[in-house]
């Protein structure tokens, strides 16, 4: 190792270009939940991360040649494992950047780690505190909870039409701003919200709210909930009990791996997202086609935007020249459009990208079916 560093350090005094095999891999972290409740999304975040560092990989490296390496660490899907993940991977892995991020409350608590720190790319997290923290090494891939409301509550409002409205969901940061939106929108179109119920993390009966809500009878029940296993168990027991007339669940978070385990419970539920495999629009044809080659199954939202997160980070590295001076590659990635399968992507003053477009779906013989497709504002 020393005279190999020796031999580095010659050919660049020479002028001459170190080959890629001679210089260290460029080292990205990826702290995500590889077991517990949310485990289902880190199985999508493995594959769009590997699936993008194979491209990265195959077109030349980083930084002239370097090899783009992941390092992943299981978050556990709470705030204390995303904590020890982060801390580990800057310590331990020696990673150059930080990116995942799945839950809300997990990437918060892996920002107070990170601040002024090292360079943060938050692929699916989507509360708006994320962000306003006003953090310079601080960016998001995926709509903010803001953002993905407002699109699909219009969608309620003007669409399903229902009287009456009742809320369950965990106490969160991300469902406090899912139920905020939601109040905001139904109040102005008059709608009212006859129940709202609020769980902790560790609640698996949800019975006695479920039969309570019954007794309202309202024409629409809104579940927010970003953890697969409890949310298919929760909406199990709704069919338990009888179901609702009208039924929603909160954009962003429906995925083949909270379906499949509800065993049919979730089929006619509306929910709402930022891309669909189906219809990906000319720039994410290859993507779609490329993964589903890859791995035998078409591509979420999951999949896309940890591709995307690795790839605006590898890129942004190479164009400002540096894996470890964070104040100018995060100059750079806000100076600069980045190509995505979904287009082009632009970072706005508080670090955020935004989807093009959005997709109402509705759960169809346990499968997301598109519904509409509106243009994100």
């Amino acid at each position: 190792m020393v005279l190999a560093s020796r031999l580095v350090i010659a050919l660049c005094g020479m002028g001459l270009t170190v080959p890629a095999a001679a210089a260290d891999a460029v080292r990205i972290g990826i702290a995500a939940p590889l077991t517990g409740a949310a485990a289902t999304y880190g199985q999508d975040v493995q594959r769009g991360a590997d699936f993008a560092a194979e491209h990265i990989n195959a077109r030349g490296g980083v930084l002239g040649g370097r090899k783009l390496e992941i390092v992943y660490e299981d978050d556990k899907g709470t705030p204390q494992g995303g904590v020890g993940a982060v801390q580990k991977l800057i310590s331990v892995g020696r990673v150059k950047a930080i990116t995942g991020g799945t839950n809300s409350s997990v990437v918060l608590a892996e920002s107070s780690v990170t601040k002024n720190r090292i360079l943060q790319v938050n692929a699916a997290a989507q509360a708006d505190a994320i962000t306003d923290q006003g953090s310079p090494w601080l960016f998001q891939i995926n709509n903010t909870v803001s953002a993905n409301s407002k699109a699909f509550n219009s969608y309620i409002v003007n669409a399903m039409k229902p009287k009456t409205v009742a809320y369950m969901g965990e106490n969160t940061e991300f469902n406090k701003t899912v139920l905020d939106n939601l109040k905001e929108s139904l109040k102005a179109a008059g709608i009212a919200l006859v129940n709202v119920s609020t769980y902790d993390a560790e609640t698996n009966d949800f019975t006695s709210i479920i039969t309570k809500i019954k007794s309202l009878n309202p024409d629409l029940l809104y579940v927010s909930d970003a953890y697969p296993a409890r949310a298919a168990q929760l909406w199990k027991q709704v069919r338990q009990l009888g179901g609702f007339p009208k039924e929603a669940m909160s954009p962003g978070v429906v995925t083949p791996g909270m379906i499949k385990p509800s065993d049919g419970a979730m089929n006619g539920i509306y929910t709402g997202e930022i891309f669909m495999a189906s219809d990906p629009g000319d720039e994410g044809k290859a993507f779609v086609e490329g993964f589903e080659k890859r791995y035998n199954v078409e591509p979420g939202k999951g999949n896309l935007v940890i591709y995307e997160a690795v790839n605006v980070i590898a890129d942004a590295m190479t164009k400002a020249g540096t894996d470890s001076d964070y104040a100018k590659i995060a100059q750079v990635i806000r100076d600069n459009a980045w190509p995505s399968p979904r287009g082009e992507l632009r970072f706005d003053a508080k670090g955020r990208a935004s989807a093009p477009y959005f997709f109402i779906q509705q759960i169809k013989d346990g499968k997301l079916v598109q519904v509409d497709r509106v243009k994100s504002n």
